[in-house]
């Protein structure tokens, strides 16, 4: 192996091992801090702008710079990109220009990681076109895997947030208060849940109808059980039913299709399994199996 290349392997390595370390160390000693002021009583609320670094503010004015340029121009181009990035959960105001800039900066190191490529190993400008689209798909790449994980963090922990509801409304609470407080509750154990209830309560504060504050709700996280839980709301709101009583049956609702969800994927992981029993397990068994009896084979007097 090309001893350049192998060092640019080590390298690179090292960088993201030693990135991955420190990003984890931050998040779990924020965990943690929150964490501990709950179990002793103190009611913080961690800031969003709370241990932002000096490198991070740089690199918003960096991608803010870039991004002017690139920013697209139509409002229907800028609202369906404001739709993902709510899907993803973020509401951030700069969310749009740090993904515009994280596409040009991709794309940028793409190319030149695809020419440093090239260069080390000779080829004709092969990796460069390769690297540039590789650059420019991944912050797309990043952000459906950021809407799948929120979506799937929302539908998670739904359930759970439901029957602190239920307790909250049966112990004499409204729905505001209750969404207040079961939003208060869930900040540790399901932080995404917490965020979009904490979001909708806030809009009642300002002004807006407990009906169009659901509605928003159910629009801005794209949940389809976000969605069913605020149709549900308004509907036993309209017609005076008990709301409790509708919670409670939305949760157990909720709980078996997150069961059936889960059922769904045992069931398809014995044909996710052939693939790689096939390809890896299979030559492997044979090779233990079948090897010595071939060397033997080759070794006797029917070959010699």
């Amino acid at each position: 192996m090309d001893p350049k290349l192998l060092l640019l392997g080590c390298t690179f390595g090292a960088v993201t091992l030693i990135a991955y370390l420190a990003s984890m160390l931050l998040l779990r000693s924020g965990e943690d801090r929150a964490l501990r002021s709950r179990l002793t009583g103190l009611e913080t609320e961690a800031p969003a702008e709370e241990g932002k670094s000096r490198f991070v503010s740089l690199f918003d004015r960096v991608s803010q710079a870039a991004a002017k340029p690139f920013m697209p121009k139509s409002r229907e181009k800028q609202s369906a990109l404001r739709r993902d990035l709510g899907y993803a959960g973020i509401y951030s105001p700069s969310a749009i220009k740090l993904m515009t800039a994280c596409k040009f900066i991709c794309l940028i190191a793409g190319l030149g990681c695809g020419y440093l490529l090239d260069w080390m190993m000779g080829t004709s400008m092969l990796a460069l076109p390769l690297g540039g689209i590789i650059g420019y798909l991944a912050p797309r790449l990043w952000m459906r895997l950021a809407v799948k994980s929120n979506q799937k963090a929302l539908n998670y922990g739904l359930p759970d947030a439901l029957d602190l509801m239920v307790v909250c409304v049966e112990a004499g609470l409204t729905i505001d208060a209750a969404m207040q407080r079961v939003g208060q509750e869930m900040q540790i154990a399901h932080p995404c849940v917490s965020r979009e209830l904490s979001i909708a309560h806030m809009e009642t504060r300002v002004g807006l109808s407990r009906a169009e504050s659901l509605k928003n709700l159910g629009t801005r996280t794209g949940s389809t059980a976000f969605q069913s839980l605020a149709a549900m709301l308004v509907q036993a709101d309209r017609f005076g039913t008990s709301i409790a009583s509708a919670l409670r049956v939305h949760a157990e609702s909720l709980r078996a299709n997150r069961q059936h969800a889960a059922e769904e994927l045992a069931a398809k992981a014995s044909v996710k399994m052939s693939f790689p029993l096939v390809l890896f397990i299979f030559p492997a068994t044979f090779i233990v199996l079948a090897g010595p009896t071939v060397i033997g084979l080759m070794n006797s007097a029917l070959f010699q």
